[in-house]
């Protein structure tokens, strides 16, 4: 019993003394936000740091659906823009009947009606264009899980990536350490001032029951390196 307590608390120390890891600060997985053929993937691109298009999925049907789109709509402004020149001189004319004239006004209507059709139309795919063309800045690139010219569905993984300007300790800190915590001095292998506290959890963790969750944030890009951490009253 006593060697299954020990594995459950393996952040825990005697003397308010806790061990935790150095993680990247962020670690992210990148989804396809649309389905399609990729075009653009650099294998040599892992365990790198890039900023630039990291993947772009074939997006060369929308592009010509939105040209085509983009010059109805221009059709549809110039007979809009006629349709309500001739409307105006043709309730002016003597003689002419509601209904008439109310059919004119109904054409009018449903010009604008396929105008805000097409204006949907455009944004959609404007929308789509833009998820298939993904971006970073600055991130670390682990792996990819697929491959250039494989075909992808929206959900479908593509990446892992993390920001590793900055790294992470997570803690999972006892009663007496929680109170007042953000008042203490985080010290790390004995040293002060090399992490600074980023989130308190006010709740108590799910697994290690009786303790609060606290990440600290520190530079040291040594991932994996176990540090000591401890918070002191000063």
């Amino acid at each position: 019993m006593k060697k299954l307590i020990f594995l459950l608390l393996p952040l825990f120390l005697y003397s308010q003394t806790y061990m935790a890891k150095i993680e990247p600060y962020e670690e992210f997985i990148i989804y396809a936000q649309a389905s399609g053929q990729i075009i653009k993937l650099d294998k040599n691109d892992e365990t790198k740091i890039v900023t630039k298009e990291l993947i772009r999925i074939d997006d060369s049907l929308e592009q010509k659906e939105l040209k085509i789109y983009q010059n109805q709509l221009k059709l549809y402004n110039k007979k809009l823009s006629i349709a309500q020149s001739n409307y105006e001189k043709f309730i002016n004319i003597r003689g002419k009947s509601q209904s008439d004239k109310d059919d004119k006004y109904y054409d009018i209507l449903d010009l604008k009606i396929n105008i805000d059709s097409i204006k949907l139309s455009i944004a959609s795919l404007k929308d789509t264009i833009s998820k298939k063309s993904i971006k970073v800045n600055k991130l670390y690139i682990k792996q990819f899980d697929v491959d250039k010219n494989d075909y992808v569905s929206t959900g479908t993984q593509l990446a892992t990536a993390m920001n590793i300007s900055k790294s992470k300790l997570v803690v999972y800190v006892s009663k007496d350490d929680y109170e007042n915590i953000s008042k203490k001095k985080v010290y790390i292998n004995d040293e002060k001032g090399l992490a600074k506290i980023k989130k308190i959890d006010k709740t108590l963790d799910k697994t290690y029951v009786s303790a609060h969750k606290v990440v600290l944030t520190l530079d040291n890009n040594e991932f994996g390196q176990i540090m000591k951490v401890e918070f002191k009253d000063e």
